[in-house]
C-alpha cells in the first residue's frame, strides 16, 4: 500500500506521539520543532466541502484554526503564521494540523471538532513541548577530604530530575534539589559531597519528553583536580559508547537524548 504524503511526514518528523486508554493523542516534541497534531472523523469522509475546527483549552487565546469549505482562518495571534493543514489530505479525511517552531507556551490540551456532524465529534490532542539544557558543574568547594559537588539544569521544561552517579552506577546521596520556576522554565540545582577519587555524572531526566542529559567529570579528591572527560560518539537505546576520549579541563560538558526503553 503506498504510503501518503502525511503519512511520510509523520514518520520522518522528530518527536513521538502516543496513545492513552481514553482515546487522548499525546504528541511529544522539542522546542523549535514542528508538531503534527493528527484528527480525523470516525467516517474518513472526504471533508474539503465540510468545516473543522481546532481550540486550545484553557487558554485565552483559544481559537487555532478553522477550515469551512476551503475556506482557512488562523485563530489567536501567536499563531498566526505557524499552523497549517493538509490540504492534499482532506480528500482522505484528515483534518491534522502542523504547528511550526513550537515553544513550550504552545503546550497543552488541543480539541479537533467536527461541528456539523451528527453527532458532533470531538478528538483531544495533547502537546507536550520541552526544553532541555545540559547540566553543569558550577560550584566545586574542597572541605577537608570531602568535595562539594554542585549541579545546576538552567530553563527546563518539564521540570527535570537530578541525580549522581558514580563510575559504577551508584546513585550518590545528595542534599535536595532546589527549584526556581520563572516564565514556565524550570532551573533545578542539587548539591553531593564526593568522598574518594571516582568519575562522577550528573543525570537529568524528563520522563515526559523522553529526555536524559548529562554531565561527567573525574575527580581526585585529596589531589589534582583535573581529569578526563568522555564524550560519545554514538547513542543508542539511551545508552553511551564511549569509544571516543577528549582530555580537557576538570569541567567538561557533553550531553545524550534517549528515547527511554
Amino acid at each position: 500500500m503506498a504510503l501518503t504524503a502525511l503519512t511520510l511526514l509523520l514518520l520522518l518528523l522528530p518527536g513521538s506521539m502516543l496513545g492513552d486508554k481514553n482515546g487522548v493523542v499525546k504528541v511529544v516534541v522539542q522546542e523549535d520543532i514542528d508538531a503534527i497534531l493528527p484528527c480525523s472523523p470516525s467516517t474518513k469522509e472526504n471533508l474539503e466541502l465540510k468545516a473543522f475546527e481546532w481550540i486550545k483549552e484553557n487558554d485565552v487565546q483559544r481559537n487555532v484554526f478553522l477550515y469551512q469549505s476551503g475556506v482557512t482562518k488562523t485563530g489567536a495571534e501567536k499563531f498566526k503564521g505557524r499552523v497549517s493543514h493538509f490540504r492534499g489530505e482532506l480528500k482522505n479525511g484528515n483534518a491534522s494540523i502542523i504547528i511550526r517552531n513550537t515553544t513550550i507556551e504552545d503546550s497543552g490540551n488541543y480539541i479537533c471538532v467536527f461541528p456539523h456532524f451528527v453527532p458532533e465529534e470531538r478528538f483531544q490532542v495533547e502537546l507536550v513541548v520541552g526544553a532541555s539544557s545540559q547540566p553543569q558543574f558550577n560550584k566545586v568547594n574542597f572541605v577537608g577530604n570531602r568535595l562539594h559537588l554542585q549541579c545546576v539544569v538552567p530553563g527546563a521544561f518539564p521540570k527535570p530530575e537530578l541525580e549522581f552517579q558514580d563510575s559504577a552506577g551508584n546513585v550518590l546521596p545528595a542534599e535536595e534539589p532546589r527549584v526556581l520556576e520563572r516564565g514556565g522554565r524550570y532551573t533545578v540545582t542539587r548539591l553531593t559531597t564526593v568522598t574518594k577519587t571516582d568519575r562522577i555524572r550528573c543525570v537529568a531526566r524528563q520522563k515526559e519528553i523522553h529526555r536524559v542529559t548529562f554531565v561527567e567529570t573525574y575527580v581526585s579528591v585529596g589531589g589534582d583536580t583535573s581529569g578526563e572527560t568522555y564524550v560519545p560518539v554514538y547513542e543508542k537505546n539511551g545508552k553511551v559508547d564511549d569509544r571516543g576520549r577528549l582530555v580537557a579541563v576538570f569541567l567538561g560538558v557533553f550531553s545524550l537524548a534517549a528515547v527511554l526503553a
